[in-house]
């Protein structure tokens, strides 16, 4: 591994026991994530793109397959090994409202992780809280109120500030922005943007928006049935879908020129007919960083 490399996945599995049958959710995946950059992991509801990052963050006890941070194995670590972790590695929830504890304020919200860390000065844990809160646009004098006084995009601003106050090198953002309106999602990518390059994060972004991640993202991961069937730069995908799903998933976009509306022809992938047991096993590249499923 190089010494950009902040976090290196190889063949990660994540089943789940459904009776008698077994839900192969993540089957596989494997990709390296270097400092500095903002990787897209999309696909459509079910891929398995939101378990990888649970998975990686250590919500879920992985299968099998590894996961290294700055070149260390972070699968089964437990106590103060894995709260070690946790202040390096954080991750932002899909739903601002369910993430949040209802009947703690913003304050106590933002700062559970320290004290969990161990911190005990009451000053600086008010300090840090304040100004993370300021540095996503809420106010400090708002440390006392709770979640549901907060529209929706404030609530993810907390959510956000959360994640940050730990100062970690990697962020896991499940789908920031699915929930909120579009004027909003616009704000909550500008922030997320502004601070990746302030704080120098490193950014797993997890999306089913392919509008979103393509302005945002460095590269794409495209994922279907649990497997990564095509990683590319970002404007290489979107200029040379190769993949017959990542075709399909990028004829879906919406076209913002009205000039343009009409012709576009949307591509149906048929996944009964078109995905065989197997697929997506491993990736060949087809060009210099692209890489696409060996069988499609």
């Amino acid at each position: 591994m190089t010494e950009d490399v902040l976090l290196e996945v190889k063949d990660l599995c994540q089943y789940f026991k459904l009776g008698k049958k077994t839900l192969k959710a993540v089957d596989g995946v494997s990709f390296t994530l270097r400092r500095g950059e903002v990787l897209g992991l999309v696909g459509e509801s079910g891929s398995g793109k939101t378990t990888t990052g649970r998975s990686i963050v250590g919500l879920y006890r992985p299968t099998a397959g590894e996961v290294y941070f700055e070149g260390r194995p972070t699968t089964g670590l437990s106590g103060s090994a894995r709260r070690s972790l946790a202040k390096e590695m954080q991750m932002i929830f899909q739903d601002p409202v369910s993430s949040l504890n209802p009947r703690m304020t913003v304050g106590e919200i933002v700062a559970e992780g320290l004290r969990i860390a161990g911190e005990k000065d009451g000053k600086k844990i008010r300090e840090q809280v304040e100004a993370t809160l300021l540095s996503v646009g809420i106010l400090p004098r708002y440390v006392s109120r709770y979640p549901h006084e907060f529209s929706g995009g404030q609530r993810q601003r907390i959510g956000i500030a959360r994640a940050l106050i730990m100062r970690p090198k990697l962020i896991i953002a499940d789908e920031p922005v699915s929930a909120l309106d579009v004027s909003v999602q616009a704000q909550v990518i500008n922030l997320l943007s502004d601070l990746k390059e302030k704080l120098g994060l490193t950014v797993l972004f997890i999306a089913h928006d392919l509008s979103v991640v393509k302005y945002f993202c460095d590269e794409i991961a495209v994922m279907y049935r649990g497997r990564i069937v095509e990683k590319a730069p970002s404007a290489e995908l979107f200029k040379n879908p190769i993949h017959a799903y990542t075709q399909s998933l990028l004829s879906a976009v919406p076209l913002l020129n009205p000039k343009q509306k009409g012709k576009s022809k949307r591509i149906i992938f048929d996944g009964e007919k078109e995905w065989t047991e197997g697929a997506g096993s491993s990736l060949r590249e087809v060009k210099k960083g692209h890489f696409v499923a060996e069988e499609t």
